[in-house]
């Protein structure tokens, strides 16, 4: 197998609405909840403010309550929160990944036997 043959996995996709959360924008959330910065969490990500911006409301519209809460700059900087349901959907997401990892196993190990290259 060479170095550019992608590895067999299972990746997790949770639909909401007319939305999809992945990986990337679980990490987003997480990195916003670290960061307390929209801006700041582009940039730990490597991305544009606009594209983070974009998974962050994309995300969003699918919850009725906020997964964060922003406040504009002023004299206290403003900033951005995530909420308890951002909180919760984080840590969920997370459990769901590490259960169908763990299940997972058996047939990813049989991809592997089976892949080309």
């Amino acid at each position: 197998m060479t170095a550019k043959t992608k590895q067999p996995g299972v990746r997790t996709k949770l639909f909401i609405a007319e939305e999809t959360i992945g990986i990337g924008k679980i990490n987003l959330l997480s990195v916003l909840g670290e960061v307390g910065s929209i801006r700041g969490a582009a940039r730990q990500m490597s991305m544009s403010y606009r594209r983070a911006w974009f998974l962050l409301d994309s995300m969003q519209s699918g919850f009725c309550d906020p997964l964060f809460i922003t406040e504009r700059g002023g004299l206290r900087k403003g900033g951005t929160k995530l909420t308890p349901l951002g909180h919760d959907l984080i840590k969920r997401y997370r459990a769901h990944v590490d259960c169908v990892d763990n299940h997972s196993v058996e047939i990813v190990a049989w991809l592997k036997s089976v892949q080309i290259g």
